[in-house]
């Protein structure tokens, strides 16, 4: 996090400058891809909650922010760890496949349904400063689909609206509401980097958010009661060894998984990637013993694996506003990472494989360490602004003076959606980063396929958004039951009027491979952002709606006017014509 004068300085730009400068000259050699067999680790932790308790119903909770008030950045992802420079071959494929123009297709197929405001740093009734008593940046943009309701949750404030009509039905509420009444450390630090999540096997919300300050540093984490996400929650707080920065997760039946980036017990420096499982079957039935299993992968010493994002499953569940599945099996569970290990970029991305034991944490197991479970892409650039600079403040905006937004290129975005067929049992992953091109930064988006018995991921197709000197970013992609692709992201230039705004493109069941259809406007943009750090995103989502497994929501952020932490968010729903109809 850095804060402004309103606030005391965890990093300032000179301090990441020098610690950058240091992983440059300090680095060790680069894994080599394609080992004979998979790097295992199994040192794996296993904590019980330091905490556990039953909220209120959140709606009935005073919600008086414990901050002081002003401005502040949230923390930046402070990686440290720079790219290697790639063999001649590999940056001669890179090279090349920047000159290969991406398969365009008609105009994208999806059309919105239902768009509304979301909660922002301005406006009157989803103003966030009013209730967290600061502004920040960046939002942090999430948001989740339940049976009837849509919760968004933008950093440090979140709102609960009605899906069917977009209409406030509560907040917004600082993020600590979530955890009102429990005391320090969840109640009184309101750090960002939060996730809100569905689960669509047990229908119950969880939200989940870390905390920064420390040491000792904590993971926080509320399940619903109910389907109702302004009612009761278990609440439980986890230990974690290090600053647990960008944290993410992935949903499955009865385990929850949660990965970041460690920074070390005093936030130093990148000490590795930290993946836990959380035991959801229990965390769902509010036991006070749900275990936390988590195994700290710092690649062998050589810093490779960072950035996972593990498998959240968009697999529609039973119907039904009250049903618990209970125990199921945990099964390993997938996730894909680490791309940026090289310069300009790469030919792979990394998987990784997880598997938990909770009766037995020491048989817990994490394969694919230091990149040796790598996947075949087409060849990519990082999402960089000068070629052999790690510099990923790149994106220009069209007002005078404006700031250049950061595209946070070194990294795949959130989420790693997985789908399983109803018919057939394979698996689809999808995911997407920001890649350059030869006039400014695209989507690349992937399909990965598996059996549904299996861990082995191949690439099924790949897709890229036009080179057309427009940039497009902070970037979040799912799939529907037909099979439809739905990819949202931002979209600026410095052409006269083309501000930042909210687009979305993707892939009709059906298409020839690879093709990424002609995008479509969200949410045009009115303004440019200024003096706020670069920061745009620092990520969106694109969540399946798993009461039909047809429609999509999107949430991204835009500015109404040119400003200084003056975001907006907005939430849309679109669908594919022929999803359903069957």
């Amino acid at each position: 996090m850095r804060k402004n004068s309103s606030g005391v300085l965890w990093f300032s730009a000179a301090a990441l400058s020098t610690l950058s400068l240091m992983a440059l000259c300090g680095l060790p050699a680069a894994a080599q891809p394609a080992p004979t067999q998979p790097q295992v680790l199994s040192n794996a932790v296993m904590n019980e909650p330091i905490h556990f308790d039953i909220s209120a119903p959140l709606a009935e909770l005073v919600t008086t922010a414990s901050v002081s008030q002003g401005t502040r950045a949230m923390h930046a992802p402070m990686k440290t760890k720079l790219p290697r420079l790639t063999s001649a071959q590999q940056i001669q494929g890179a090279v090349a496949a920047l000159a290969v123009q991406p398969l365009i297709g008609p105009p994208i197929g999806a059309t919105t349904r239902l768009g509304f405001e979301g909660v922002g740093q301005i406006g009157d009734a989803l103003d966030c400063p009013s209730v967290a008593l600061q502004s920040v940046v960046p939002p942090d943009t999430n948001a989740a689909v339940g049976d009837t309701q849509v919760v968004q949750w933008v950093n440090t404030c979140y709102a609960v609206f009605n899906k069917s009509t977009g209409a406030r039905i509560a907040g917004p509420f600082a993020g600590t509401n979530f955890w009102k009444g429990t005391g320090a450390p969840c109640e009184t630090n309101n750090d960002g980097d939060i996730i809100i999540q569905w689960d669509k096997a047990n229908h119950r919300w969880l939200a989940a958010q870390n905390v920064f300050k420390g040491p000792p540093f904590y993971t926080c984490v509320a399940v619903s009661q109910t389907a109702d996400a302004t009612g009761r929650y278990f609440r439980y707080t986890y230990p974690q060894p290090g600053f647990p920065d960008y944290p993410k997760w992935g949903l499955s039946r009865s385990v929850y998984y949660q990965t970041q980036n460690d920074f070390g017990p005093e936030g130093a420096g990148y000490v590795g990637v930290n993946v836990c499982a959380y035991q959801a079957d229990l965390m769902l039935q509010g036991n006070r013993k749900a275990a936390q299993v988590c195994i700290l992968d710092n690649s062998n010493g050589t810093l490779f694996d960072d950035s996972m994002l593990p498998a959240d499953d968009d697999s529609p569940g039973p119907s039904g506003p009250d049903i618990l599945l209970g125990p199921g099996p945990s099964g390993p569970e997938v996730l894909l990472g680490a791309i940026d290990n090289f310069l300009p970029g790469d030919t792979h991305v990394y998987e990784f494989v997880f598997t938990v034991d909770f009766e037995k944490p020491a048989h817990s197991t994490l394969a694919g360490v230091d990149g040796s479970m790598p996947i075949s892409v087409p060849a990519f650039n990082l999402a960089l602004c000068s070629p052999g600079i790690f510099n990923t403040y790149c994106v220009p905006q069209p007002s005078p003076g404006s700031e250049l937004l950061d595209t946070l290129g070194d990294r795949l975005m959130y989420r790693l959606a997985r789908f399983v067929d109803e018919e057939g049992g394979t698996q689809h992953f999808l995911v997407t980063h920001s890649v350059n091109d030869t006039t400014a930064v695209a989507q690349r988006w992937y399909e990965f396929r598996a059996r549904e018995d299996s861990t082995s991921l191949s690439l099924y197709q790949s897709g890229q958004t036009p080179d057309d000197g427009h940039y497009r970013w902070m970037g979040s992609i799912a799939m529907d039951r037909r099979g439809d692709i739905a990819l949202g992201y931002s979209r600026s230039s410095a052409a006269k009027g083309d501000y930042p705004s909210i687009y979305y493109a993707g892939q009709t069941a059906g298409d020839r491979l690879g093709t990424t259809e002609r995008e479509a406007l969200i949410k045009s943009g009115r303004g440019s952002q200024f003096n706020s750090y670069n920061r745009w995103g620092d990520y969106s989502s694109m969540a399946l709606d798993g009461a039909d497994s047809c429609t999509f929501w999107y949430t991204n952020e835009y500015y109404p006017v040119d400003g200084t932490f003056a975001w907006a968010t907005w939430i849309a729903s679109l669908k594919f014509r022929n999803c359903g109809s069957d």
